[in-house]
Protein backbone atom coordinates (compact mmCIF):
# COMPACT_ATOMS: atom_id res chain seq x y z
CA UNK A 1 0.00 0.00 0.00
CA UNK A 2 0.94 3.50 -1.14
CA UNK A 3 1.94 5.92 1.55
CA UNK A 4 -0.28 8.89 1.85
CA UNK A 5 2.84 11.13 0.33
CA UNK A 6 3.90 8.62 -2.48
CA UNK A 7 0.11 8.47 -3.40
CA UNK A 8 0.12 12.19 -3.74
CA UNK A 9 3.63 11.93 -5.34
CA UNK A 10 2.09 9.74 -8.09
CA UNK A 11 -0.99 11.85 -8.57
CA UNK A 12 1.40 15.05 -9.38
CA UNK A 13 3.00 12.92 -11.37
CA UNK A 14 0.24 11.96 -13.59
CA UNK A 15 -1.04 15.60 -13.53
CA UNK A 16 1.85 16.61 -14.60
CA UNK A 17 1.96 13.97 -17.90
CA UNK A 18 -1.50 14.50 -18.25
CA UNK A 19 -0.82 18.23 -18.72
CA UNK A 20 2.70 17.47 -21.16
CA UNK A 21 0.38 15.05 -23.50
CA UNK A 22 -2.47 18.23 -23.71
CA UNK A 23 -0.26 20.72 -24.86
CA UNK A 24 1.55 18.39 -27.41
CA UNK A 25 -1.57 18.48 -29.11
CA UNK A 26 -1.28 22.45 -29.86
CA UNK A 27 1.03 23.47 -32.79
CA UNK A 28 4.36 25.28 -32.25
CA UNK A 29 3.21 28.92 -33.31
CA UNK A 30 0.55 28.57 -30.00
CA UNK A 31 3.13 27.15 -27.95
CA UNK A 32 5.37 29.59 -28.10
CA UNK A 33 2.89 32.09 -27.61
CA UNK A 34 2.50 30.73 -24.54
CA UNK A 35 6.38 30.52 -23.48
CA UNK A 36 6.34 34.37 -24.30
CA UNK A 37 3.37 34.87 -22.04
CA UNK A 38 4.91 32.69 -19.09
CA UNK A 39 8.29 34.94 -19.81
CA UNK A 40 6.14 37.94 -19.57
CA UNK A 41 4.15 36.98 -16.71
CA UNK A 42 7.71 36.22 -15.08
CA UNK A 43 9.21 39.43 -15.46
CA UNK A 44 5.76 41.08 -13.91
CA UNK A 45 6.47 39.04 -10.85
CA UNK A 46 9.75 39.70 -10.56
CA UNK A 47 9.30 43.37 -11.04
CA UNK A 48 6.92 43.47 -7.98
CA UNK A 49 9.29 41.04 -6.02
CA UNK A 50 11.76 44.15 -6.24
CA UNK A 51 9.13 46.31 -4.04
CA UNK A 52 8.10 43.26 -1.21
CA UNK A 53 4.65 42.72 -3.48
CA UNK A 54 2.94 40.16 -5.01
CA UNK A 55 -0.35 40.34 -7.49
CA UNK A 56 -2.43 40.34 -4.52
CA UNK A 57 -0.48 42.69 -2.24
CA UNK A 58 -0.49 44.87 -5.20
CA UNK A 59 -3.77 44.96 -6.32
CA UNK A 60 -5.47 45.98 -2.41
CA UNK A 61 -2.18 47.97 -2.10
CA UNK A 62 -4.05 51.34 -1.25
CA UNK A 63 -6.47 49.61 0.80
CA UNK A 64 -7.19 50.85 3.98
CA UNK A 65 -8.32 47.45 4.79
CA UNK A 66 -9.43 44.35 2.96
CA UNK A 67 -13.10 43.41 3.19
CA UNK A 68 -14.86 40.57 2.23
CA UNK A 69 -16.38 40.53 -1.40
CA UNK A 70 -14.98 44.65 -2.01
CA UNK A 71 -14.26 44.79 -5.27
CA UNK A 72 -10.30 46.38 -5.68
CA UNK A 73 -9.35 48.25 -7.49
CA UNK A 74 -12.17 50.01 -6.46
CA UNK A 75 -14.60 50.36 -9.48
CA UNK A 76 -12.84 47.53 -11.34
CA UNK A 77 -9.67 48.12 -13.87
CA UNK A 78 -11.28 48.79 -16.79
CA UNK A 79 -9.02 49.13 -20.15
CA UNK A 80 -11.71 51.21 -22.69
CA UNK A 81 -9.33 50.87 -25.78
CA UNK A 82 -8.96 47.12 -25.56
CA UNK A 83 -12.66 46.69 -23.66
CA UNK A 84 -11.21 44.28 -21.30
CA UNK A 85 -12.02 44.60 -16.91
CA UNK A 86 -10.90 43.08 -13.89
CA UNK A 87 -11.82 42.87 -10.49
CA UNK A 88 -10.32 40.89 -7.27
CA UNK A 89 -12.28 40.09 -4.61
CA UNK A 90 -12.17 37.80 -1.45
CA UNK A 91 -15.23 35.62 -0.22
CA UNK A 92 -15.93 35.20 2.96
CA UNK A 93 -13.67 32.46 4.91
CA UNK A 94 -16.22 29.49 5.23
CA UNK A 95 -16.50 29.85 1.22
CA UNK A 96 -13.13 30.20 0.32
CA UNK A 97 -11.02 26.52 -1.48
CA UNK A 98 -8.30 25.15 0.33
CA UNK A 99 -5.21 27.71 0.60
CA UNK A 100 -7.25 30.58 -1.74
CA UNK A 101 -7.10 34.24 -0.13
CA UNK A 102 -9.49 35.89 -3.20
CA UNK A 103 -9.30 35.68 -7.08
CA UNK A 104 -9.30 37.59 -9.83
CA UNK A 105 -12.17 37.94 -12.24
CA UNK A 106 -11.87 38.47 -15.89
CA UNK A 107 -14.10 40.22 -18.69
CA UNK A 108 -14.44 41.59 -22.25
CA UNK A 109 -16.62 44.67 -21.85
CA UNK A 110 -18.91 44.28 -25.37
CA UNK A 111 -19.14 47.69 -26.16
CA UNK A 112 -17.51 51.15 -25.53
CA UNK A 113 -19.57 53.43 -23.04
CA UNK A 114 -18.69 55.28 -19.57
CA UNK A 115 -19.55 53.61 -16.46
CA UNK A 116 -20.38 49.86 -15.44
CA UNK A 117 -24.14 49.83 -16.96
CA UNK A 118 -22.12 48.12 -20.02
CA UNK A 119 -22.71 44.03 -21.03
CA UNK A 120 -20.18 42.38 -19.80
CA UNK A 121 -18.70 38.39 -20.50
CA UNK A 122 -16.97 36.90 -18.03
CA UNK A 123 -14.01 35.25 -19.09
CA UNK A 124 -12.59 33.02 -16.10
CA UNK A 125 -11.80 33.43 -12.56
CA UNK A 126 -8.30 33.36 -11.53
CA UNK A 127 -7.72 31.93 -7.77
CA UNK A 128 -4.33 32.78 -5.88
CA UNK A 129 -3.43 32.35 -2.38
CA UNK A 130 -2.21 35.44 -0.01
CA UNK A 131 1.38 35.09 -1.95
CA UNK A 132 0.05 35.67 -4.89
CA UNK A 133 0.54 31.70 -6.10
CA UNK A 134 -1.55 30.44 -9.02
CA UNK A 135 -4.05 27.92 -7.53
CA UNK A 136 -7.12 27.46 -10.33
CA UNK A 137 -8.95 28.72 -12.79
CA UNK A 138 -12.76 28.76 -12.89
CA UNK A 139 -15.92 29.73 -14.08
CA UNK A 140 -19.64 30.91 -13.09
CA UNK A 141 -22.94 31.35 -13.40
CA UNK A 142 -24.41 34.09 -14.82
CA UNK A 143 -25.98 35.43 -11.31
CA UNK A 144 -22.80 35.76 -9.76
CA UNK A 145 -21.18 38.30 -11.67
CA UNK A 146 -24.42 39.64 -13.52
CA UNK A 147 -22.72 39.05 -16.49
CA UNK A 148 -24.15 39.09 -20.51
CA UNK A 149 -24.63 35.02 -20.72
CA UNK A 150 -22.47 33.88 -24.09
CA UNK A 151 -22.01 30.12 -25.23
CA UNK A 152 -18.28 28.60 -24.74
CA UNK A 153 -17.73 29.32 -28.82
CA UNK A 154 -18.55 32.96 -28.41
CA UNK A 155 -16.96 33.48 -24.74
CA UNK A 156 -13.31 32.22 -26.52
CA UNK A 157 -13.31 34.32 -29.17
CA UNK A 158 -13.10 36.71 -27.31
CA UNK A 159 -9.90 35.59 -25.25
CA UNK A 160 -7.85 37.57 -27.50
CA UNK A 161 -9.38 40.59 -26.77
CA UNK A 162 -8.29 40.94 -23.11
CA UNK A 163 -4.89 42.73 -22.93
CA UNK A 164 -4.89 45.30 -19.46
CA UNK A 165 -2.52 47.99 -21.16
CA UNK A 166 -3.29 50.89 -18.59
CA UNK A 167 -1.11 52.03 -16.27
CA UNK A 168 -3.47 52.11 -13.39
CA UNK A 169 -3.97 50.42 -10.81
CA UNK A 170 -0.29 48.89 -11.54
CA UNK A 171 1.32 48.19 -14.89
CA UNK A 172 3.24 45.26 -13.25
CA UNK A 173 -0.03 43.70 -12.02
CA UNK A 174 -2.01 44.23 -15.30
CA UNK A 175 0.47 43.00 -17.47
CA UNK A 176 0.85 39.68 -15.40
CA UNK A 177 -3.59 39.40 -15.65
CA UNK A 178 -3.69 39.41 -18.74
CA UNK A 179 -0.18 37.18 -19.71
CA UNK A 180 -1.71 34.49 -17.21
CA UNK A 181 -4.50 34.03 -19.78
CA UNK A 182 -2.39 33.73 -22.35
CA UNK A 183 0.11 31.39 -20.41
CA UNK A 184 -2.87 28.87 -19.54
CA UNK A 185 -5.00 29.63 -22.88
CA UNK A 186 -5.46 25.99 -23.11
CA UNK A 187 -7.07 25.53 -19.33
CA UNK A 188 -8.72 28.32 -20.04
CA UNK A 189 -10.98 27.00 -23.37
CA UNK A 190 -11.52 23.45 -21.46
CA UNK A 191 -12.94 25.25 -18.37
CA UNK A 192 -15.20 27.65 -20.30
CA UNK A 193 -16.16 24.12 -22.54
CA UNK A 194 -16.89 22.58 -19.07
CA UNK A 195 -18.92 25.13 -18.19
CA UNK A 196 -21.57 25.36 -20.50
CA UNK A 197 -21.51 21.51 -20.17
CA UNK A 198 -22.13 21.58 -16.64
CA UNK A 199 -25.10 24.46 -17.11
CA UNK A 200 -26.87 21.76 -19.48
CA UNK A 201 -26.20 19.14 -17.36
CA UNK A 202 -27.84 20.95 -14.82
CA UNK A 203 -30.70 22.41 -16.40
CA UNK A 204 -31.49 19.26 -17.80
CA UNK A 205 -31.70 17.63 -13.83
CA UNK A 206 -33.42 20.98 -12.78
CA UNK A 207 -36.14 21.53 -15.78
CA UNK A 208 -37.91 23.82 -13.66
CA UNK A 209 -35.57 26.90 -12.43
CA UNK A 210 -33.74 29.02 -14.71
CA UNK A 211 -30.80 27.85 -14.39
CA UNK A 212 -28.40 31.04 -14.75
CA UNK A 213 -30.03 32.30 -11.67
CA UNK A 214 -30.52 29.42 -9.38
CA UNK A 215 -28.35 29.92 -6.39
CA UNK A 216 -27.48 26.53 -5.96
CA UNK A 217 -25.13 26.21 -9.07
CA UNK A 218 -22.18 29.16 -8.59
CA UNK A 219 -18.92 27.54 -9.41
CA UNK A 220 -19.86 25.47 -12.72
CA UNK A 221 -16.33 24.55 -13.61
CA UNK A 222 -12.47 24.30 -12.18
CA UNK A 223 -9.03 23.08 -12.92
CA UNK A 224 -5.99 23.16 -10.58
CA UNK A 225 -2.92 25.01 -12.08
CA UNK A 226 0.18 25.74 -11.19
CA UNK A 227 2.85 28.53 -12.56
CA UNK A 228 6.12 26.36 -12.68
CA UNK A 229 4.63 23.09 -14.07
CA UNK A 230 2.73 24.71 -16.74
CA UNK A 231 6.36 26.29 -17.79
CA UNK A 232 8.20 22.64 -17.63
CA UNK A 233 5.36 21.69 -19.49
CA UNK A 234 5.32 24.32 -22.07
CA UNK A 235 9.17 23.82 -22.72
CA UNK A 236 8.47 19.53 -23.02
CA UNK A 237 5.91 20.43 -25.64
CA UNK A 238 8.23 22.31 -27.38
CA UNK A 239 11.00 19.85 -27.37
CA UNK A 240 8.91 17.71 -28.49
CA UNK A 241 8.01 19.73 -31.88
CA UNK A 242 11.59 20.65 -32.88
Amino acid sequence: MLSASAELDRNVTAHADDLVRRLRQLGRDELTAMYEAAKEATECLIELAKYGRNPVTEVVANARMVGEWAHFPPGDAIDRATQSQYYYHAHAAAERVDEEHGHFHTFVRLESAEGHDVPIVHLVGISTDASGRLLRLFTTNRWVTGESWRDADDVISLLDRFNITTEAPSRPLNRWISATLRMFRPQVIDVIRARDAAVAQFAAAHPNTDVYEDRTLQVTSETPIDFLDQIRAIESALDATS
